[in-house]
């Protein structure tokens, strides 16, 4: 279950790794219907991308969020799968393991 506390640790991750651009991926993010779902139900909209966990996610992301894809930065920088991993709660996906 998404609780509050890491929707708020999701927002300051995605702004601490984007900077500005994770304050526009948090606005798209605030205009979305949430996935409401499990990582595992999550991955039926993705595209396997050779091992590449971080694509994927994103191929998932594009397909049912393409504004919040959109919103993305290009260069994602060094913690871009932190930054990745937490756009998922700030889109619905439940990552908690319960």
């Amino acid at each position: 279950m998404i609780t509050y506390e890491m929707i708020i640790y999701a927002q300051e991750t995605v702004v601490d790794c984007w900077g500005e651009d994770g304050k526009k991926v948090i606005a798209e993010c605030a205009k979305i219907t949430p996935f409401n779902g499990k990582v595992s139900d999550f991955l039926e909209h993705c595209t396997c991308c050779g091992g590449n966990w971080g694509g994927m996610f994103l191929s998932g992301i594009k397909k049912l969020y393409p504004n919040v894809w959109a919103a993305v930065p290009d260069d994602m920088g060094v913690c871009a799968w932190n930054g990745i991993c937490n756009l998922l709660i700030l889109c619905g996906v439940d990552t908690s393991r319960s």
